[in-house]
């Protein structure tokens, strides 16, 4: 609005042409969707509601399961982890056949030495 006019003027204008528009045609016309009035809420029956109810119910039943089974397939696979690991554990000496052997005669021999340098 330009700077030079008075709202004043203006706002009486802007009013009645407000209430001179059809507002349920111009809303048609840009492809409003109607408001739902409470007429329409008021004819739902009951098993309508129920029905939608039950499907919210049972979408939350297949989600919950869905969860479930999840969940126990990762416990799984994480007790399986635990059983493979320890396993490996179980498995894998810490020293070697060669290695402890090897082991065996240096401490032999570190033994003759010191019999040999007390003799």
């Amino acid at each position: 609005m330009p700077h030079n006019v008075q709202t004043k003027a203006c706002e009486p204008v802007v009013a009645s042409a407000l209430e001179e528009i059809d507002w349920c045609s111009a809303a048609e016309a840009n492809n409003c969707y109607p408001v739902i009035e409470e007429t329409e809420i008021e004819t739902w029956d009951n098993t309508q509601v129920q029905e939608a109810l039950e499907n919210i119910i049972t979408n939350q039943q297949i989600i919950y399961s869905y969860i479930q089974d999840w969940f126990n397939k990762t416990n799984q696979a994480i007790s399986d982890i635990q059983i493979n690991n320890s396993q490996v554990v179980e498995e894998t000496p810490v020293i070697d056949e060669k290695e402890q052997q090897r082991l065996q005669l240096q401490a032999q021999i570190e033994a003759l030495q010191n019999e040999m340098a007390s003799l």
